[in-house]
């Protein structure tokens, strides 16, 4: 019984430190969880306040494809000054978050990309960089990525990163079509 308990006694302080580990990195997690969505939320509102500067933001929701997304009304008084969208699709290493602003006639004001943390640094993580992110500013319109000599409706590729280019380009376009439903009359709110 006691060779027993002797060899078990390694096994019940792995246990108990475990036990006490989880707890505190549950704690620690309640502790930090609400400031790091605050931090992500102040974020992503300088970002639209980049792309589409304006006196007054009203958070709205539309749905495109069965999938609802939220999206930003920028107004000066009364007036509509242009839209912003927070739009995410999968690039070379992760998630690629970007968000856009549009003209009330549905031209691009600028965009922000928001995050390229997964993205390879040196290739994919320079579409966040001003010489990447201005190819498309007041294009409109379905746009397409080539590796150079971009025309009407098309982006450079940011050299070695065409995926995260493509994501960036996917998130440009997909705010587009949002732009469609919400000045098309579809349901939002």
């Amino acid at each position: 019984m006691r060779k027993t308990l002797k060899m078990l006694a390694p096994a019940f302080i792995l246990l108990a430190i475990s036990g006490i580990m989880a707890l505190l990195l549950g704690g620690t997690n309640l502790l930090t969880a609400q400031k790091i969505n605050e931090r992500a939320a102040g974020a992503q509102q300088q970002a639209i306040a980049k792309v589409l500067p304006a006196q007054s933001y009203e958070t709205k929701k539309t749905t495109l494809n069965g999938t609802e997304y939220e999206y930003t009304v920028a107004k000066n008084g009364s007036e509509i000054i242009g839209y912003a969208f927070t739009v995410s699709h999968n690039g070379y290493g992760g998630t690629v978050e970007t968000v856009i602003g549009l003209t009330p006639n549905g031209a691009v004001t600028g965009i922000e990309v928001s995050d390229v943390s997964g993205e390879t640094p040196g290739l994919g993580q320079n579409a966040g960089k001003e010489e990447f992110r201005q190819q498309f500013k007041n294009k409109s319109g379905k746009l397409s990525v080539v590796k150079s000599g971009a025309g009407e409706n098309e982006i450079n590729a940011v050299t070695g990163a065409t995926i995260t280019s493509t994501a960036v380009t996917e998130n440009v376009n997909t705010a587009f079509e949002l732009f469609k439903t919400v000045k098309g009359g579809a349901q939002h709110e």
